[in-house]
C-alpha cells in the first residue's frame, strides 16, 4: 500500500497539470473568471497530498492495513476529483 501511496503522490502532479490546463482553457475561452468550484478543486488536491503523505509515512504500528488502504483510496479519489470539479465549473 505504501507503493500505491507514493505512486498516488506522483499522479497528483499529473492531476494538477490537467487541472491547470482545464482552468486556463476556461479562462481564455469564457469570460475570464473562474467559478466557485475551482477553490474546492484546489482543496481537494491539497487534501489528497496530505492523506497520501500520511498513508506513506505513518509506521505500521500506528496504522493497520485496512486504514492505510482506505487512505490510499481516498487519496486517489481526491486527486482525480480535482480536474473533474474544475471541468464541471463554468
Amino acid at each position: 500500500m505504501r507503493a500505491f501511496a507514493g505512486i498516488g503522490l506522483v499522479l497528483l502532479a499529473v492531476a494538477y497539470g490537467a487541472f491547470a490546463l482545464i482552468v486556463l482553457n476556461q479562462a481564455y475561452s469564457g469570460d475570464g473568471a473562474s467559478g466557485p468550484l475551482v477553490g474546492v478543486a484546489q482543496w481537494s488536491m491539497g487534501l489528497s497530498a496530505g492523506v497520501g503523505a500520511l498513508a506513506l509515512c505513518l509506521p505500521s504500528a500506528v496504522v493497520d492495513h485496512t486504514t492505510r488502504r482506505t487512505a490510499v483510496r481516498l487519496q486517489y479519489t481526491l486527486a482525480f476529483a480535482s480536474p473533474v470539479l474544475a471541468a464541471v465549473d463554468f
